[in-house]
């Protein structure tokens, strides 16, 4: 895979029968990887055309091969933590997460709020600007990174002008944590910047370290003093750079340096780049879509093409998915088609028992949801933090087990995470008994500032009142948020 990826990014054009002879090789039919083999080199045009910057490096370009060939690479990375500080309604409360962690608690009780934080991380692994990630950044008249909600004015809590978010992460074995903090009261920056791996005794990189003296803190220039590891030990290195956005991005490669510095630093940004935030609208998702795309986007506007390749790829994709949707739907299917223009594009034709013929411009918008979340879950690569916001919109109560089922599975056979929020009493119903445990429910205590976040395992008699009384219940009368 490395070396297709080196390939496909390197100075020469690659031949196309060189590239359909590797894809080949990880087992894929010859009429499939032709089809495959061609999409790349028009993947690769594209990004010369686009962004020629890019050729050197070949992590892009390996995401695009592993999707068209279906090779997966077993990765060990997760967030196992949270903690915010003053960041819009928290004033100090850590949320722990397991692989499948479901929020529930009432509507404006904080839920969307840690969706928020964690997108606030993947804009600061992006090496975006506070500022940016705040407000929003256009490119040639085009929005790039939509803002954070309520933007700089409502990031942090009431009056206060700074903020604070921990993440824990699971990585390659290693426990990794990144300590962020932010003031915004004029221009938007950070004041402190940590980064620890394992259980050394110094963190990797801190711009509150003592050696730095009277220099930590904000500097001239809204520039910040950080110390490094230093390769063979004794005093610890120091850089400065911008206060504006992350040091993740923009530490200084030098040979004083411990390589492991810039090797846990790529290494975290590229984790936290890679959350994705479903945002699946059916409206997007009725069209015809180009047959090579390689991504099912964010709204699921290509699943047409993403649904055809997994079919080409393996005939076994296409029984799974005709399987579940036949338990979603009222209809039996009997199996799935595709209509192909001559400008490459490609829509989803459901085919029911009786030969009825439903294309993806007439499926409910419930049938389309759930495909695009089913679809989103098994081609996301393995380690990938999925978060979803009212799993259960447009589903019917009674499918609902379907979802937490397919849910369950797939962060337990392909090592996905996934953080999900939901208002249903049926969906907590349907969990595991483990599943049940790690869901976290988010509500306001009598005397207490802030939101408080508690795990359903940890509140004071769960398991036993639950099991008398049903989740349900606990769930539709407040026993939830009275027990915290």
């Amino acid at each position: 895979m490395k070396r297709l990826a080196g390939d496909l990014l390197g100075e020469r054009p690659p031949r196309l029968a060189n590239i359909a002879r590797k894809i080949r090789e990880t087992g894929l039919a010859p009429d499939t990887a032709e089809q495959r083999a061609r999409g790349l080199v028009k993947w690769r045009q594209q990004l010369l055309e686009s962004q020629p910057e890019m050729f050197g490096g070949a992590s892009l370009a390996r995401e695009a091969v592993e999707f068209a060939t279906g090779y997966r690479r077993r990765v060990d990375q997760s967030l196992v933590s949270l903690a915010l500080e003053d960041f819009k309604s928290f004033v100090d409360v850590e949320i722990p997460l397991a692989p499948l962690t479901l929020f529930v608690g009432a509507n404006a009780s904080g839920k969307s709020n840690v969706l928020d934080a964690i997108r606030f991380l993947q804009g600061v692994a992006s090496d975006l600007t506070i500022s940016d990630i705040l407000r929003g950044r256009h490119e040639g008249g085009r929005e790039v990174w939509p803002p954070i909600r309520g933007g700089a004015a409502e990031i942090s809590r009431g009056e206060t002008t700074r903020f604070g978010i921990r993440s824990s992460w699971r990585i390659d074995g290693e426990h990794v944590e990144h300590r962020l903090e932010c003031d915004i009261a004029k221009i938007p920056c950070i004041i402190r910047e940590a980064l620890s791996v394992g259980s050394a005794k110094l963190p990797l990189f801190d711009t509150h370290a003592k050696t730095l003296g009277t220099q930590a803190g904000v500097g001239v220039g809204h520039s910040l003093a950080v110390a490094l590891e230093r390769n063979k030990g004794g005093r610890r290195v120091t850089q400065r750079h911008s206060a504006m956005s992350s040091l993740l991005g923009q530490l200084e490669r030098t040979d004083n340096v411990k390589r492991r510095v810039y090797q846990w630093t790529s290494r975290l940004q590229d984790v936290m780049r890679e959350a994705t935030f479903l945002d699946i609208r059916p409206s997007q998702m009725r069209g015809y879509a180009p047959a090579q795309a390689f991504e099912l986007g964010a709204d699921a506007r290509n699943i047409s093409p993403i649904v055809k390749q997994l079919c080409d790829t393996n005939a076994d994709w296409r029984d799974r998915i005709v399987s579940w949707l036949s338990e979603l739907c009222a209809p039996q299917l009997r199996d799935l088609d595709f209509v192909e223009t001559e400008l490459g594009d490609v829509m989803l034709i459901l085919v029911e028992e009786d030969g009825t013929r439903i294309s993806a411009r007439s499926l409910s918008d419930g049938t389309l949801r759930f495909m695009g979340q089913l679809i989103a879950l098994i081609t996301a690569s393995p380690g990938s933090l999925l978060l979803m916001e009212e799993i259960e919109n447009g589903l019917h109560p009674q499918r609902l087990n379907l979802l937490v089922e397919l849910l369950e599975g797939v962060t337990a056979d392909r090592g996905i995470q996934v953080i999900a929020t939901t208002h249903s009493p049926t969906v907590l119903a349907a969990l595991s008994q483990n599943s049940l445990q790690n869901a976290v429910v988010f509500g306001r205590v009598p005397e207490v500032a802030g939101t408080q976040a508690r795990r359903l395992g940890d509140l004071p008699h769960f398991a036993e009142v639950a099991q008398r009384r049903g989740v349900e219940r606990l769930f539709s009368t407040g026993w939830l948020e009275r027990a915290m």
